[in-house]
């Protein structure tokens, strides 16, 4: 069958990571770290397809542009949510629009970034796109128009020479909700389009429910941030939290097609029905019930939250955990995303000020502190960022963050520490990037003092999180826990010496 309109993304995105949704940031890691045959089975297997060659699961972004499409006329016969390895059968002379969504398409978000300068090499997203698009002899044999979009288009909306390398015709940054339906149609009657369009703002009543299952049964919840945090492209973004129903209509759309887990998406899942900044603790505790209990679902978490707004409703923190029953042997233990960032108040006073709301950034480390203390009594596990080299930062800034950071090892979670990347429309996109060679002894006690964190807990954390994976995952995780670190531990320290450190 021919479709108009094939939509897609890169094969990194195109994994149910092994029912484990931190899984996917190991494609943040550059290419030869871990060699192909061991990466792909065991960080990032493919996600089904079915006999027309459709992704069974795929990104929820490209999902909600799908859905929009079909809420905006198309027919579903006109479109297909491809797996990009079905590419060659799928692109045809039919085919007029090549839609791919993509979180990191040249390598140099903040993740890979730091990755490929610790560690050299590319980033394999950037690879993976470069191979669709240049080595996938149906898209260069009909030349469909190729619109990308998602997290990271910014990337190509700065680099033009990149665009016309990938022949790329239009870049899409922000909601394509309502651009993605005007933009095709216009492809389709032949007429011109601007190689880089700013997506007009949904409103809740653009964002369409799913019209097909998302990877690990991602559902969005909220979109948008208030935090305002001069280095994140969702700060600019206007707030918007999609009504219930709309909600589990996504879950149920999962759950019919066999995820029967949910993560409730949100740039801070607490501030959902917010006023403001100030945390809505009925909405958030129904909102986790009403997903709990909807028939067919057996687990449910989030993909982000903050400890600011954590800390100042804790009763929402045990309420959720209440609901999903944390800490029994059924559910042991939930994972969330969270900024850290830096333990500098001058640092969060100058370039973040609404992340530490409603605290003042003088507070910030207690914030922290006692935000990790209250998930982890409450059985959530934070996997927490740090940000070396915000723009002027000084060394008493990093020495404030490895006071910090050493004061978080009673409380489980992981602490990723990344270089500072100024992105295309943050208020920091002008400022300098930090790289390699900017590191000074004491960032490379930080270093260590996040790893030591994380080589702590990992054998724990792995034992109750990766419990429910198949047989021969769980083998080869453990066996790296039991003879790896030890010798990661080491080495790490060796380098840190090396390079001045005091650890």
């Amino acid at each position: 069958m021919a479709y108009k309109i094939v939509l897609t993304t890169d094969r990194t995105m195109a994994s149910t990571y092994n029912r484990n949704m931190f899984f996917g940031f190991s494609a943040c890691l550059p290419q030869g770290v871990l060699p192909d045959w061991f990466y792909y089975p065991v960080f990032c297997p493919s996600a089904p397809a079915d006999e027309r060659g459709a992704l069974v699961y795929a990104s929820c972004g490209i999902r909600k542009i799908e859905a929009a499409l079909l809420k905006n006329g198309f027919q579903r016969d006109e479109l297909i949510v491809a797996h990009p390895d079905h590419l060659e059968k799928l692109v045809t002379s039919e085919t007029k629009i090549l839609c791919i969504s993509a979180n990191d398409p040249l390598g140099i978000g903040p993740a890979t970034s730091t990755f490929v300068e610790l560690w050299g090499g590319e980033g394999r997203m950037a690879i993976k796109l470069r191979e669709l698009l240049t080595k996938t002899r149906a898209i260069q044999k009909y030349k469909p128009k190729v619109v990308l979009g998602g997290p990271g288009a910014w990337q190509l909306a700065i680099h033009p020479e990149k665009r016309t390398e990938l022949g790329i015709d239009c870049v899409v940054m922000g909601d394509g909700d309502i651009t993605a339906p005007e933009l095709f149609r216009e492809i389709l009657r032949g007429e011109p389009v601007e190689p880089v369009i700013q997506g007009k703002i949904a409103e809740d009543e653009d964002i369409s429910d799913l019209a097909g299952a998302t990877i690990v049964g991602l559902v969005e919840a909220t979109r948008g941030c208030a935090r305002s945090c001069a280095f994140c492209v969702p700060s600019i973004k206007k707030v918007r939290s999609r009504p219930l129903q709309n909600i589990l209509n996504d879950v149920q759309m999962n759950v019919v097609h066999g995820n029967n887990g949910i993560i409730l998406h949100g740039e801070d899942i607490l501030l959902y029905q917010s006023d403001g900044l100030m945390v809505n603790s009925a909405a958030v505790i129904e909102l986790f019930d009403r997903v709990e209990h909807f028939p067919g679902v057996k687990w449910v978490t989030a993909s982000h939250a903050s400890f600011s707004s954590a800390l100042s409703s804790p009763e929402t923190i045990r309420g959720i955990a209440e609901v999903l029953e944390l800490g029994t042997e059924k559910h042991p233990t939930k994972a969330l995303q969270i900024g850290i960032e830096t333990g500098s108040p001058k640092l969060i006073a100058r370039h973040m000020k609404g992340k530490v709301y409603p605290f003042k950034p003088e507070d910030w480390q207690r914030v922290v502190h006692d935000g990790a203390q209250l998930l982890h009594e409450n059985h959530w596990v934070y996997a927490a960022t740090l940000i070396m080299g915000l723009p002027g930062e000084e060394q008493e800034d990093v020495q404030l963050t490895i006071d910090l950071v050493k004061k978080l090892r009673p409380f489980k979670g992981m602490i990723v520490p990344l270089f500072f990347t100024p992105m295309e429309t943050t208020r920091l996109e002008y400022a300098t990037p930090f790289h390699k060679t900017d590191l000074t002894p004491l960032h490379y006690e930080l270093l260590a003092a996040c790893w030591n964190h994380n080589l702590d807990w990992i054998p724990e954390l792995w034992s109750t999180y990766g419990r429910d994976n198949n047989p021969l995952l769980k083998t080869v995780i453990n066996a790296l826990i039991r003879y790896g670190t030890g010798p990661i531990r080491r080495r790490m320290l060796r380098n840190a010496r090396k390079h001045g450190a005091t650890v």
